[in-house]
């Protein structure tokens, strides 16, 4: 059990917290405290909830308390299962020792390579585990920059990689923790080189879902980032985004540069939707390779939800690398918030599923693309419809840029088509039909000031189109103004500069 503690940073505050364990006779097993949130976190052993709840009755009348609740876990923890989630991803093991050369930390791929189980290794000498490595007592507790080392363990050939680990003091002075040991093998570095030699260019299949005309704001080049760096990691994945952002159109490009980049052409890519998935269907987890994505996750099964945690839970206490297992995945238009109340979903199945999330940005968010991914569905239902592609007039980019998108990319499809089948060759703003904007209702008087709230809808539109015309040239001549006015008035207003002017 583990509970959060909100309160002022003073002193004593700990020591008075701390204080009223003793009484109920609580055994603490963990004290943490975090003094950017103003937390104290305590973990120990479950108690029954009455005395859970006379602990946080004298826990809320302490002097300068501004909270009290159960938390799953404190930050430390989560940081920590992070990373050794991080670790087990890595394609060859990874063990760390302290300063005295005992392993405080391995991952099962390292310990497999040595041969050992892990209970077998922990707080045991390095040396010891294997032999025919020689190290002085003094080479542990002042580690240099980095040295590589080729050991023989039973009967093959490992190659140990080893860094420092500094710890930054008060003073700002790095001291050495530790080191940390990168374990490859011959047969993995063998297969990985072959790997690289079957996927030339891997680094740039994206680029064909994903062009830069498209990826032009910084809140999708974000995106896109985290979303290849997840890409890397054999970890439950959720996806969450707004109806209509593109959810599965980046799953499934990411699953074709996942195959390419791991050389993984058996694998499949598997989309269930949640109100469709029966107990037989998890069988796929056990016996498939891939990825395995549950659309709008939120609507699962109580059974299936069951079913789904115990799949994680043993996958978790196993090996975690690159293997032939299904990677599972979750799509929902729903926040974090949302999902995380227990409502709809488990709360230990959402945090579980929720190791790695992806925030699908709205199109409204990205408006710097707009033009990019206008010109692309045209390109494509063009195409599919066999007619010309027409070119898009100012007034009609200008119109679509105000616009607030609330059915993000799947409208400006739909409106796209719509368009198209006019059979126009210039599209002008009459020609684009949209649903009224919600923000038009909003518009009141200002402080009783017809001149303050014409600027602040002037401030705002100009805002709003600023990202499709990017500087004060274009902005200027889309608007009809001259380039010095439009100037003076972003400066007024302090709208800045995207990209350089023309």
């Amino acid at each position: 059990m583990r509970l959060e503690i909100q309160c002022e940073d003073r002193i004593g505050m700990v020591r008075e917290a701390l204080d009223l364990f003793i009484p109920h006779q609580i055994d603490m097993r963990l004290v943490e405290v975090d003094t950017k949130r103003r937390c104290i976190y305590c973990g120990f052993p479950d108690i029954p909830f009455a005395k859970l709840q006379l602990l946080l009755s004298d826990i809320r009348r302490l002097d300068s308390v501004e909270d009290v609740k159960t938390v799953m876990f404190t930050p430390s923890e989560r940081e920590h299962n992070a990373l050794y989630t991080l670790l087990e991803a890595l394609p060859d093991g990874v063990i760390s020792v302290d300063l005295k050369g005992n392993i405080t930390m391995v991952t099962e791929l390292a310990a497999d390579d040595l041969q050992l189980a892990i209970a077998d290794l922990l707080h045991k000498p390095l040396q010891q585990c294997i032999k025919g490595l020689h190290f002085s007592k003094d080479a542990w507790a002042n580690p240099r920059e980095g040295m590589s080392k080729r050991v023989r363990v039973r009967n093959q050939t490992l190659l140990l990689e080893m860094k420092p680990i500094f710890v930054t003091d008060d003073d700002g002075v790095a001291n050495p923790a530790g080191t940390v040991i990168y374990v490859k093998s011959k047969a993995r570095l063998d297969r990985q080189a072959e790997s690289l030699k079957q996927t030339p260019g891997v680094e740039n299949c994206l680029e064909n879902d994903f062009p830069s005309a498209v990826v032009k704001s910084a809140v999708m080049k974000q995106t896109l980032s985290q979303a290849k760096a997840f890409t890397e990691l054999n970890a439950p994945l959720l996806v969450l985004g707004e109806v209509g952002t593109g959810k599965r159109n980046m799953i499934e490009a990411l699953f074709q540069y996942w195959q390419q980049s791991q050389g993984a052409h058996d694998t499949v890519l598997i989309f269930r939707h949640a109100k469709n998935i029966t107990i037989n269907d998890l069988a796929e987890l056990e016996r498939l390779s891939g990825w395995w994505v549950i659309d709008e996750i939120e609507y699962l099964d109580a059974q299936i939800q069951a079913g789904l945690l115990n799949h994680l839970t043993r996958r978790s206490s196993g090996r975690a690398c690159f293997d032939t297992t299904m990677r599972l995945l979750g799509v929902s238009s729903l926040s974090e918030a949302q999902l995380a109340d227990g409502e709809r979903l488990n709360k230990t199945l959402y945090y579980a599923l929720a190791t790695l999330v992806l925030p699908m940005p709205a199109l409204r968010e990205r408006k710097e693309d707009l033009a990019g991914l206008l010109q692309q569905a045209l390109t494509v239902q063009s195409e599919r419809h066999r007619l010309p592609v027409p070119s898009v007039a100012k007034s009609a980019l200008t119109k679509m840029a105000l616009y607030d998108w609330p059915g993000n990319l799947k409208e400006l499809q739909n409106v796209c088509l719509q368009t198209l089948l006019k059979q126009k060759n210039e599209w002008v703003a009459d020609d684009i039909r949209l649903a009224e904007s919600h923000r038009r209702g909003e518009m009141t008087l200002i402080n009783h000031s017809l001149e303050q709230t014409i600027k602040q809808w002037e401030a705002e539109l100009l805002k709003a189109l600023y990202p499709s015309f990017p500087s004060t040239r274009r902005l200027a001549k889309a608007v009809g103004m001259s380039h010095s006015a439009i100037a003076i008035k972003l400066k007024e207003y302090g709208i800045k500069s995207i990209e350089k002017p023309d």
